[in-house]
């Protein structure tokens, strides 16, 4: 939001209750870039490929690929029964997913382990990729108009009192407890999702189990992506809706490995001694929000009571792609009302 705003001419400062960028569910330390397919090409499968797009291209003129990001491709495992069989068949050249999706070839479900598995049940998306926030975050913050502000725990009243021509709310779950204070605020139907993600080192013979894309449907799995230890492998997360829990647990470690066992499982027997040695498993666990219809909230607060406020928030667990594109948007809406 910051810098979609800087880059229209704002000076912008961020206040963080943090004392730098990225200390809440922003943190964690992988995420993937995906679009949400439907067959009748929905509002949120719209703005997903808007928001892919403008990643990705921000990505590659700001970040270091194969270090920060890969276009690695994604593929979507269907396991929920949803739009099984539905859908994937070949694209047609008109159809708006022509280029974005298509069946997995026989070498990509071999790389996956899954060879055995029908292609036409499962999503192949060449322009997915993984990424880190981290790198990502500070690259956004790196802008001349864009001043942090770590360690600030501001007041709703307190803000109201700086006066400034605009100001956004980007709180997640904590947005309404941020307005409580104020009796004009209105209601946000937010709900906080608490997940956990599981996480390990791998070697050169274990890195010949595991795909060389992200694959995602039941969770996740990303793997041979460098870090200052060496190569590592993430899986997960856990979804409780209506939880703020932050602890690591063994008992979501467990859920992330039987998720993986059902996504690929030539990858979780390759992992299985990794969840049975506490020392050798990682774990990062942070909270989501998401809105009651689970639709992404970037608009005014309320334009008549609390009239140059405005919030964004509930991106759910598609903020990575969704985050860029409704700050965007937002801040054309911005923009035009201070013209």
């Amino acid at each position: 939001m910051a810098r979609a705003l800087a880059d229209k001419g704002w000076q912008v400062d961020v206040f963080d209750q943090a004392t730098s960028p990225a200390a809440g569910a922003s943190g964690v330390p992988i995420g993937v870039l995906s679009c949400h397919v439907s067959v009748d090409d929905n509002p949120m499968s719209k703005l997903t490929r808007e928001g892919l797009l403008k990643v990705r291209t921000f990505a590659e003129q700001h970040l270091v690929k194969g270090q920060d990001w890969l276009d690695c491709g994604v593929l979507e495992r269907r396991l929920d029964g949803h739009t099984k069989k539905k859908i994937w068949q070949p694209i047609e050249r008109d159809s708006v997913w022509h280029g974005w999706v298509q069946t997995p070839t026989d070498l990509q479900l071999a790389q996956a382990g899954l060879s055995e598995i029908n292609a036409h049940e499962q999503l192949w998306q060449a322009p997915g990729a993984w990424i880190k926030p981290a790198p990502l975050i500070k690259a956004l913050l790196n802008h001349p108009s864009v001043h942090f502000h770590g360690g600030q725990c501001l007041q709703a009243k307190e803000m109201q009192a700086l006066g400034y021509p605009a100001v956004v709310l980007a709180l997640g779950a904590h947005t309404s407890d941020f307005l409580a204070e104020l009796s004009d605020a209105p209601e946000l139907p937010l709900v906080p999702v608490a997940g956990q993600i599981s996480w390990g080192l791998h070697d050169a013979e274990q890195a010949k189990l595991f795909p060389p894309f992200a694959v995602n449907g039941y969770g996740g799995f990303v793997s041979h992506v460098p870090t200052p230890q060496g190569l590592a492998w993430y899986s997960g997360a856990t979804f409780h809706r209506g939880q703020a829990n932050t602890v690591v647990t063994a008992l979501d470690h467990a859920s992330n490995f039987e998720k993986l066992e059902q996504l690929l499982p030539q990858a979780a027997q390759a992992l299985r001694s990794k969840w049975q040695t506490a020392d050798s498993l990682g774990g990062w666990a942070g909270v989501r929000c998401t809105s009651v219809n689970r639709v992404p909230i970037a608009r005014a607060l309320d334009a008549v009571k609390l009239p140059d406020w405005y919030v964004l928030t509930a991106l759910g667990s598609r903020g990575l792609t969704l985050a860029m594109q409704c700050a965007e948007q937002l801040a054309e809406q911005i923009n035009n009302a201070h013209c």
